[in-house]
């Protein structure tokens, strides 16, 4: 991986992002005019996609797509391709997302339904399809080569990463912008209001904080990241910064309700051993987990790691960035963007809202503010509702 380009609740590019990361901020705010739960969302500020984006397809572009586009110019920026940037045709796109353009989908169907097809404008409808995202940012790039849109719950952002390495072990692409993103619309507030998965719902103050013995939901967000993945010859022979190395990724499936996490995952702790094997691992400097403060995610992922360590859980640290970024469907993209830059810059990313660790846990958990540390392995693992899970294999390269 050897450019970032994130828009999120803490920051737009990675220096600000990375930066307010580190320092234990979080992007969790009120929310203006808030009657009902929730009061409080991480949400997008000070975004302005003028800055990156210059062509004309700026002006028909759904805001989801402005994100992911600026997100993927500020990838190409930082891995200073310059001449390097390969042939059209060589250059590929994965976008991870749940629902991509809800927002404007919703908009659009409701003038649909209320006004008749007559006034529901056929400039807006190309941006409703899901791979709206991935298409506008090979227009603005020139890309030609492969196009891919990957949907798979809240694993969708490791999803299109993982799919983003096959393109390039597969010879399909010399170069991939991989990531994600999802974004946060009265809908989808609507629906997990409904569901009451929102924290407070059942009990207890409005929070959100992973691993926590007091976590009692999640509390939502939105944001877009995207990475720049090339083969670590050509980016050695380039001399671009090489942030982190993917060693390896795997999807699995465990046992799970349609709409909710699983209580149990029983095999997933010899499918993640299997990972580590290929790799020569007994265990992990740092796992970037992807627990979002609810009860039943964040006890199934603590148990899963638990069996996977043993008696080497306690020399491993773990971490998740959902306190800082709430939860939305894509936001392993920005996991994997925490995950890089904890291994090249040394520093784990903190829980910045832990108050009281869970104590089932064998592992250490990070502190509330970046910790220096020499790293030279991360595990990031996810899972999703439905029982969809994902894990990736990060290392420092060698130098």
């Amino acid at each position: 991986m050897t450019g970032l380009g994130v828009v999120s609740s803490i920051g737009v590019g990675r220096a600000q992002f990375w930066s307010a990361l580190r320092a234990g901020r979080s992007g969790i705010a009120p929310l203006p005019d808030a009657g009902d739960v929730p009061h409080i969302a991480a949400r997008i500020v000070d975004f302005s996609p003028r800055e990156f984006i210059t062509s004309p397809h700026l002006r028909r572009a759904d805001r989801f797509s402005r994100t992911i586009v600026a997100a993927s110019r500020m990838a190409l920026a930082d891995a200073k391709l310059g001449a390097a940037l390969p042939a059209p045709e060589r250059l590929g796109v994965v976008v991870g997302s749940v629902l991509s353009n809800i927002s404007e989908s919703v908009q659009y169907l409701d003038r649909l339904f209320t006004k008749g097809p007559g006034l529901a404008s056929p400039l807006i409808f190309p941006n409703l399809v899901p791979n709206a995202a991935a298409s506008y940012v090979a227009m603005e790039i020139g890309c030609t080569g492969a196009n891919l849109t990957v949907s798979q719950g809240e694993v969708s952002g490791e999803q299109a990463i993982a799919t983003g390495c096959d393109l390039i072990r597969a010879g399909r692409a010399d170069i991939v912008l991989a990531g994600g993103g999802d974004e946060l619309a009265e809908i989808v507030i609507a629906a997990y209001r409904r569901f009451r998965a929102l924290s407070s719902q059942r009990g207890g103050p409005e929070w959100c904080s992973p691993y926590d013995a007091d976590r009692n939901g999640i509390v939502l967000g939105e944001g877009s990241a995207i990475l720049v993945l090339e083969p670590l010859a050509r980016a050695r022979q380039r001399g671009a910064t090489v942030y982190a190395e993917i060693v390896d990724a795997i999807t699995f499936g465990v046992a799970a309700p349609p709409y909710d996490w699983p209580t149990s995952a029983p095999n997933a702790a010899a499918r993640l051993r299997t990972l580590l094997d290929r790799a020569g691992l007994r265990a992990v400097d740092l796992v970037c987990g992807g627990a979002n403060s609810s009860r039943r995610c964040d006890a199934c992922e603590l148990d899963i790691l638990t069996e996977l360590f043993g008696d080497a859980a306690p020399a491993v640290t773990l971490t998740s960035i959902k306190g800082a970024i709430g939860e939305f469907g894509a936001a392993g993209a920005l996991t994997t963007i925490a995950a890089c830059l904890a291994l090249h810059e040394g520093v784990v990313p903190p829980l910045c809202h832990l108050r009281q660790p869970e104590t089932t846990a064998a592992m250490r958990f990070a502190p509330r503010t970046g910790q220096s540390r020499p790293l030279r392995s991360v595990l990031q693992l996810s899972q999703a509702r439905g029982g969809a899970a994902a894990a990736l294999l990060l290392r420092r390269p060698s130098e």
